[in-house]
């Protein structure tokens, strides 16, 4: 257990991290956009309008995928850069522009306006309390299965399909459940920016309590945040426009540790954040190549290998804190919460690297030329950068930001190992497992993308 001077550090640290603050509502311009409710709905009619467009020309346009209006506009901007980069810096900001969540905002007037069943009730799994937030890491899971199992990011024609079915998704249960249950509860992406905003550097957040009833039952607070599900339906600055709205400043993952409610729901998000990214582009291409594997049909091949890279993360990783929280003498349920957590930034850096920032670099201008004309403006930058920059991104990719990954999810996890532990031998034995694990992952990783 902590200390009483340690658990008198974090409350120093919360207070000074809080002080590290832009009151952005003090600017006029800022302060239309967050309290005019008139601006959101503009910017939700341009979204929802692309969103559809999108998959009209996914179904009619060319079926090479680099030149489908549709396919870039997917996979090639929206999916990354644009929301890896937004997730990584401004938390859960792209609720307030998502299309799916504004025609869930709309449908949801129309249903039953039930209550969806909270995330207060518990089910005992190996001893962890888990709760209906892990759906969203099932729902993650399973999106991100056909994108790149059986090959809808490649395939314009499978777009439609794709989308329409989770939208379809998304309307039944707004037409059944109030308070935007789906993009709660359910939306594959909604898990994921609660685990990613306690990394940002970056947080928007309404001054205080409003009172005003917010769409987000799992706090009592009713007020603006970009961390953890805030929908960002803007409710609560629309009707109190005269809160003020903050962007708030702090060490990128400083929440985790100062977290007061942490949710082992959460820790099962991070840990396959980490699973579907590097461990899978290399664990599951491995499995894939095995011939007993081979020969399933279809796509049972490549879909047994996704399983296996997301089962050996966890199986792994639990093995592994099940040692430190023993040579620790730390909590197990707290332990596999905390450590867990820690280690997304292995995942959130490696699709941050390759896809958003490696993406640009190969066929960025590309992508941004075929989203241009597809809206009919003109536009003629360069495909991508040049075969030099490319090559040397590659290679610093694999030699520094993969480490840099390590780096910062070790600090974090040296940091909840002594604000569990009462003393420094204890914390070294409950840090040592898990370091040992991020860095002998991160070295096969490298190894196998250096001989590709």
């Amino acid at each position: 257990m902590a200390t009483e001077d340690q658990r008198s550090n974090r409350t120093t640290t919360d207070r000074t991290e809080s002080n590290r603050k832009i009151v952005i509502t003090r600017n006029r311009v800022f302060r239309f956009l967050f309290t005019n409710k008139n601006v959101q709905h503009a910017v939700n009619l341009i979204t929802v309008a692309i969103f559809f467009y999108a998959i009209y020309r996914a179904a009619v346009g060319p079926t090479d995928s680099s030149a489908n209006f549709g396919n870039v506009a997917f996979f090639g901007l929206w999916w990354a850069p644009v929301m890896v980069l937004g997730l990584v810096f401004l938390g859960r900001i792209w609720c307030y522009v998502c299309p799916m969540g504004a025609i869930v905002r709309f449908t949801q007037r129309f249903g039953l306006h039930r209550h969806f069943p909270m995330y207060t009730r518990k089910w005992l799994v190996f001893g962890l309390p888990v709760s209906v937030l892990s759906l969203t890491a099932l729902t993650f899971a399973m999106a991100r299965w056909p994108m790149y199992k059986v090959g809808v990011a490649y395939t314009p024609r499978l777009i439609p399909v794709y989308w329409l079915t989770i939208l379809g998704v998304a309307v039944g249960v707004s037409l059944v459940y109030q308070r935007q249950a789906f993009c709660r509860y359910i939306c594959p992406a909604t898990g994921v920016m609660s685990v990613t905003s306690k990394f940002s550097p970056l947080e928007i957040a309404q001054n205080r309590d409003t009172g005003v009833a917010c769409a987000t039952l799992e706090y009592k607070s009713d007020f603006l945040s970009t961390d953890r599900r805030c929908t960002a339906c803007m409710k609560c600055t629309t009707e109190q426009p005269e809160e003020d709205v903050e962007l708030r400043f702090r060490w990128p993952g400083a929440k985790v540790v100062t977290e007061r409610i942490p949710l082992v729901d959460e820790a099962l998000i991070a840990l396959l954040i980490w699973a579907v990214f590097p461990i899978d582009h290399v664990l599951g291409d491995a499995v894939e190549g095995m011939a007993v594997v081979q020969r399933l049909p279809g796509v049972l091949s490549p879909t047994a290998a996704y399983l296996i890279s997301i089962a050996a993360t966890i199986i792994g990783f639990t093995a592994v804190n099940r040692l430190a929280s023993g040579w620790g003498g730390i909590d197990w349920e707290r332990s596999f919460t905390k450590f867990g957590l820690a280690y997304a930034p292995l995942g959130i850096m490696f699709t941050l690297g390759s896809h958003a920032i490696g993406g640009l670099l190969e066929d960025g201008g590309h992508a941004l030329n075929v989203f241009a004309r597809g809206l009919g403006l003109p536009l003629g930058l360069p495909a991508g950068a040049s075969p030099e920059l490319v090559s040397a991104w590659e290679q610093f990719f694999v030699t520094g930001w993969l480490w840099l990954a390590v780096l910062w999810s070790a600090l974090i996890a040296w940091q909840v190992a002594k604000t569990m532990t009462d003393s420094r031998e204890r914390a070294l034995k409950a840090f040592a497992p898990h370091a040992a694990l991020m860095t002998g992952s991160t070295y096969v990783v490298a190894a196998v993308l250096a001989t590709h």
